[in-house]
């Protein structure tokens, strides 16, 4: 049909709901955080041929699925070490430290996270303080928006924030219990868990689809048992885990029936310092998911202005349907540390604020060509020189990074 005939049946409705259905089918390959950079390149994930099913411990395969004998509910700490691959430290837990299993899963977890600190972590976390300087000294609040599980960042960056909250798509799940798995159960529970954990430690992201896939089993579901594993292998002491809902008001309730966007509020300490807390939540932050899950912005907003981080977001906030989260991060925020697909350069009013870039490259990768920013590429030519010893973002070599600090003046 030619075009001056052809009905006009894209109504602005269908246009915003296709381009967010293809944005979604898009999204689900792609990290929430950042590949991983190495001398030498890196170990490709297990291939998708492998079964979905672990296979048990060998020391299990004579065991029953029977569940194990009732006891005492285990200390929320002990279930973070646990699952961190930590021997626990109250007696609850510490005969299912002892199994073959069990074991294995502490041999795996510890390598992979020498490696994660060697190769990335420990570089963010030395670098940090000189080049963020009171950003990095900071206990105010830390806002991570489009997070998946990844805690590892905003704590390498903020170390020493009263306040996390993070906020994704990911399935909240819930607190496990390791004495009611059957003991059949334990092995292939464990080297799920291990496998959903492959990518954030082995090569520092999240592939969506996978975190999505791996998260849902029925032991140690969702990302509050993966936040509890990276607490506990940053040497902190968890001391509270509860499940919450925040409601359109933005007030928290640990009822099982209250109403609102699903959370987690996990209390913690490292060494002496000051208690500390952090919040997950389950969260659509679009113009339209915010219709339902504004009450997270509310919540954060009790904690007064602080710290934002956006990490291989997708460039979301590049979005018209994402103008909303854009703008409440540019309102709240006090320092903002993100790569290219965070806020674009042009919604910075340049009155209002500083910036500071390590790295040169402020080039999309090819899947998001269409959203290189020409301000942004002649800001990041006329600065001065930086490097960063790390990867970042969707450019995942240090040689090919952009990290971006805009600060409120």
């Amino acid at each position: 049909m030619p075009t001056a005939l052809r009905p006009n049946i894209l109504t602005p409705h269908l246009i915003h709901a296709a381009k967010t259905l293809v944005f979604a089918a898009a999204l689900a390959f792609l990290p929430h955080a950042d590949a991983q950079d190495s001398d030498k390149p890196a170990k490709k994930p297990a291939s998708k041929k492998t079964s979905a099913k672990p296979a048990a411990e060998p020391a299990e395969k004579a065991e029953t699925a029977k569940p194990a004998a009732p006891v005492e509910k285990p200390a929320d700490g002990d279930v973070a070490l646990w699952l961190g691959g930590i021997e626990p430290k109250g007696d609850t837990l510490k005969a299912l430290a002892q199994s073959a299993s069990w074991k294995t899963h502490a041999k795996g977890l510890e390598a992979a996270w020498e490696q994660s600190e060697k190769r990335r972590i420990g570089k963010v976390r030395d670098w940090a303080p000189e080049a963020l300087g009171e950003i990095n000294k900071s206990d105010s609040p830390v806002f991570y928006f489009f997070s998946g599980a990844d805690f590892l960042y905003p704590h390498a960056l903020f170390p020493n924030a009263k306040t996390y909250v993070l906020c994704a798509r990911e399935p909240v799940g819930s607190q496990p219990n390791p004495t009611r798995i059957p003991v059949g159960e334990v092995g292939g529970s464990l080297s799920v868990f291990r496998k959903s954990l492959d990518s954030l430690l082995g090569f520092s992201f999240f592939r969506t689809i996978d975190l999505r896939k791996d998260v849902v089993q029925r032991h140690i579901p969702g990302i509050l048992p993966v936040l509890e594993m990276i607490l506990a292998r940053v040497g902190a002491d968890v001391t509270e885990v509860t499940l919450v809902k925040c409601d359109e008001a933005g007030t928290l309730s640990s009822e099982a029936d209250a109403k609102g966007s699903p959370g987690a509020r996990i209390k913690f300490h490292i060494g002496g310092q000051p208690e500390q807390t952090l919040y997950y939540f389950f969260g659509d932050l679009s113009n339209d998911g915010l219709k339902t899950h504004g009450g997270i912005l509310k919540f954060c907003e009790t904690f007064g202005k602080g710290r934002s981080l956006l990490k291989a977001a997708s460039y979301l906030p590049h979005e018209g349907f994402f103008s909303q989260i854009r703008n409440w991060v540019l309102e709240n925020s006090t320092a903002l540390v993100q790569d290219p697909s965070g806020i674009p350069h042009r919604f910075f009013a340049k009155d209002q604020w500083t910036f500071r870039f390590w790295g040169n490259n402020a080039h999309p990768i090819n899947l998001f060509k269409n959203k290189a920013e020409s301000d942004l590429i002649s800001a990041v030519k006329a600065a001065p020189a930086a490097k960063i010893p790390f990867g970042f973002g969707y450019q995942h070599e240090p040689s090919s990074s952009l990290l971006i600090l805009a600060e409120k003046k």
